[in-house]
């Protein structure tokens, strides 16, 4: 049984069933209803609701056998986020959303968006 005081810690990033290692820097955005309040003239409690999509953050180690080019044409994939507390979050039909970078600390920053994400205990 999983310790109900550790948060989070270490992440994987699984790709179409590829993990890519990352630099631990990963956060996730995991998407669904936003709600904003519409005022009435005798009403305060309305509100409309939005979608937003799932968005991860992360930055992938670029060493030798890791395909920036072909990760940067993804435009529907699986990707999952892997966490050390036992869950996982996954993204379905997700897209790289964001120009990818790199630098010589041997990071490449990646975006990927995706309907809300959802949650695997």
């Amino acid at each position: 049984m999983a310790n109900k005081n550790k948060v989070v810690g270490q992440a994987k990033v699984v790709i179409d069933g590829t993990t890519y290692s990352t630099s631990g820097e990963s956060t996730m955005d995991i998407g669904g209803p936003s709600r904003e309040g519409v005022s009435g003239d005798y009403e305060a409690g309305a509100f409309k609701e939005t979608t937003n999509p799932a968005k991860l953050d992360t930055s992938l180690l670029y060493k030798a056998g890791v395909s920036l080019s072909a990760i940067r044409s993804i435009d529907d994939a699986t990707v999952i986020l892997d966490t050390d507390i036992g869950t996982q979050w996954i993204m379905r039909n997700a897209y790289v959303a964001d120009v990818i970078s790199f630098g010589q600390d041997g990071k490449a920053k990646v975006v990927f968006q995706s309907d809300p994400a959802e949650e695997v205990l």
